[in-house]
């Protein structure tokens, strides 16, 4: 007899093999990062088993995501943004002194209006 699955357990199932075939990973690649069986990989894609907490944070650093995109499929934040280059950049202006980035952001500002600018005017 099948057990029904609860939407989070079907929704992680469903975004872990998506994340992990995202990055050609086979579910042996992943497992190894996180230090745990590959059938336990299996069985967290399949919906027939549910991580630890521990693992949850194991799978969500290997993957490069939160642990609320991982459960939830809901980006905040650096999840969002798409480029590494751009994470680590924003991860070093926080470190600088207000003032700076406070330039920086007005800076940002003015590349996005001009970008939104010359596209609405090319429209």
């Amino acid at each position: 007899m099948a057990t029904k699955q609860s939407s989070i357990t079907v929704s992680f199932s469903e975004r872990l093999r998506q994340l992990r075939k995202n990055r050609d990973w086979s579910q042996g690649q992943l497992a190894q990062k996180v230090h745990i069986d590959t059938q336990k990989i299996s069985k967290y894609e399949r919906g027939l088993s549910t991580p630890t907490l521990e693992t949850l944070v194991g799978i969500a650093g290997a993957l490069e995501v939160s642990l609320d995109y991982l459960l939830t499929g809901r980006s905040y934040g650096a999840d969002k943004v798409k480029n590494p280059q751009l994470i680590e950049k924003i991860e070093e202006v926080d470190e600088l002194p207000g003032e700076y980035q406070q330039t920086l952001i007005s800076v940002l500002d003015s590349f996005v209006k001009r970008y939104k600018f010359e596209k609405l005017a090319n429209s």
